[in-house]
């Protein structure tokens, strides 16, 4: 299980990645459009923080020769491996086959339903990400999606992964965990809530505090 930080801000992934074992940042033109500075200096400043960790970064463009010359770009513009993040179309798909020929990982993004999931396995996508709380807000049924995608993947032997993405909350990122997916992206206000919980802190609270009371108000052992 991989965990990503779907946000552009190096300051935020800096932090976070100090104390989380963060596995790499996803980013769209949305996030993009609300960081700081141009689009393309947001993805050069998380490209060189980044270390073995994987980076997705998507094509504005939506016309397939448009997304093929804009993922090229992108791909020549940074100095590491990158995973183009592709909408699921028919000139998304047509754009993925033509990428994977070329030796360029795509990551088909937007994926609603299994089957939109199949046909960019089939078109040779490294990566599909299913939109998890939105496909929930569509009236559909994020774990039971998750799941087909999965058990697909597995039966029809590709290896395409899945990258979840979209979540509001901890539950569907455990739902998600238990489908089997092999990567999540989270914002930066899931990804600081991965590990509070009230009663822990209430827990160091007391133990400080029984330890202080006890110890002539020391909060260390072993000092000189």
């Amino acid at each position: 299980m991989k965990i990503l930080m779907d946000e552009s801000d190096v300051d935020v992934f800096r932090y976070l990645n100090d104390y989380l074992p963060l596995d790499g940042v996803t980013t769209n033109p949305s996030i993009l459009a609300k960081g700081k500075g141009t689009a393309e200096k947001q993805v050069l400043q998380i490209a060189d923080l980044l270390d073995k960790q994987t980076l997705h970064v998507q094509v504005v463009s939506v016309k397939y020769e448009q997304m093929v010359e804009e993922a090229k770009r992108i791909s020549k513009a940074l100095s590491r491996n990158v995973f183009i993040k592709i909408p699921v179309s028919p000139g998304g798909l047509k754009a993925v086959r033509s990428l994977k020929r070329e030796g360029i990982n795509t990551t088909v993004t937007g994926v609603y339903t299994t089957m939109q999931a199949v046909m960019a396995a089939k078109a040779g996508a490294a990566y599909v990400a299913p939109y998890i709380n939105r496909i929930d807000l569509a009236h559909g049924n994020s774990e039971i999606v998750t799941k087909q995608i999965v058990q697909t993947f597995r039966t029809y032997g590709f290896s395409t992964k899945v990258l979840a993405a979209s979540f509001k909350n901890m539950r569907q990122v455990i739902s998600v965990m238990e489908a089997g997916v092999e990567e999540v992206t989270l914002s930066a206000d899931l990804l600081k809530n991965l590990i509070h919980h009230k009663e822990t802190d209430m827990s160091i609270e007391a133990f400080t505090e029984d330890f202080t009371s006890r110890f002539d108000n020391r909060n260390e052992m072993f000092l000189k």
